[in-house]
């Protein structure tokens, strides 16, 4: 599969990414925290995480001056891409048998389930720090968004998980669904308005026009990150990306895979804008109190940031930069679910069918 591309420019009609004052004392702190829950073990593997650029995490949160609720941001979105990594490019995402009785008991932490004994397994261990940091100053109904989100999110890698183990390409309607839900966006969207205090109800949250809001900011943030991965994921055997599925399904070249997605982005960009001025009008036409109109302003202002600075962490970070041979940084991926297995021989032995299956 030839993977030569251009990027074209995104146009995000939002200003550029500010750098919170904070920035600079994240990482230290984030490697910190994820070498005691043993997500990072090797010098190897804290290189792989410092190329990721973490401290950006800061600019979806620019303004806040908590130096405790910016470094909860930044210890989550950690926890999610070492995790991520493990499923897309380890062993883990091979495995749905493995993976889905680990994803089980994420959701027991998440649910505070009686009887549930520390974990020795990293992930495990990490994500409990995390919830025990998190929940005390949250409502029941934001835990439960937060949970739906997560589970959810689960369920979507699973699925994801499943296609890779049978070589089975996407759909394109598939991808773009499980897109959505296994890139992190609805957990970084919920923890802003944790960090931030808001609260936002029902009667806004659920209508067309919100779920819009957050639903294009999933497709623009993950349809991104699929045009700065495709070179890698295209020589890897990745399944779960959109330029991929396109390509396959549609028998486009690189480049008219890549230029399609381009379109979509700004068509999803569109409905954003679109979203973001009838939000107002709905407020009023509810006749909702002033703090709920403050409050959905905010969150729309909190989106906005979250598109750009996702976009400007893909433009200033190192994963996507260091060539196509995602096998030959395998070495800095701890087993942190516990899902042991020999991750040289699994992708060698896994790696031409993978290739099979995407020439179907």
């Amino acid at each position: 599969m030839t993977t030569d591309i251009t990027i074209p420019p995104i146009d995000l009609p939002f200003p550029i990414s500010q750098k919170n004052p904070l920035q600079d004392q994240l990482y230290p702190a984030t490697l910190e925290w994820a070498r005691r829950f043993q997500l990072v073990t090797t010098e190897a593997a804290a290189e792989r995480l410092r190329r990721y650029r973490l401290e950006l995490c800061s600019y979806y949160a620019p303004a806040l001056d908590s130096r405790p609720a910016l470094q909860l941001l930044t210890d989550w979105i950690t926890w999610a891409v070492v995790l991520e990594d493990q499923i897309d490019e380890a062993t883990a995402g091979l495995r749905p048998d493995r993976l889905a009785p680990v994803l089980d008991e994420f959701r027991a932490i998440l649910r505070g389930d009686a009887g549930i004994q520390p974990s020795s397994i990293p992930a495990m261990a990490a994500l409990t720090d995390l919830w025990q940091r998190t929940a005390p100053g949250s409502g029941a109904q934001w835990r439960q968004r937060f949970y739906d989100h997560l589970s959810e999110q689960f369920r979507a890698e699973l699925r994801a998980s499943i296609h890779r183990a049978t070589h089975t390409p996407m759909d394109i309607a598939t991808c773009i669904e499980l897109r959505a839900k296994t890139g992190w966006v609805t957990l970084v969207h919920d923890l802003q308005h944790h960090i931030h205090q808001i609260w936002l109800p029902d009667t806004v949250y659920c209508s067309t026009s919100y779920q819009t809001l957050l639903w294009s900011t999933a497709d623009i943030v993950m349809w991104t990150n699929d045009l700065f991965s495709y070179t890698r994921e295209a020589a890897f055997g990745e399944l779960n990306n959109l330029a991929i599925a396109l390509q396959v399904q549609r028998d486009l070249t690189s480049q008219q895979a890549v230029d399609h997605v381009h379109t979509m982005i700004a068509d999803r960009v569109e409905d954003f804008l679109k979203a973001s001025q009838e939000l107002p009008d709905l407020v009023r036409s509810l006749q909702l109190p002033p703090d709920v109109a403050r409050a959905a302003e905010d969150c729309l202002t909190h989106m906005r940031t979250l598109l750009r600075g996702s976009h400007d962490w893909h433009m200033s970070c190192e994963r996507y930069h260091h060539g196509p041979d995602i096998a030959a940084n395998l070495h800095t991926l701890d087993d942190v679910l516990g899902i042991a297995q020999d991750i040289t021989d699994a992708h060698s032995e896994d790696a031409p069918q993978k290739e099979k299956g995407e020439a179907r």
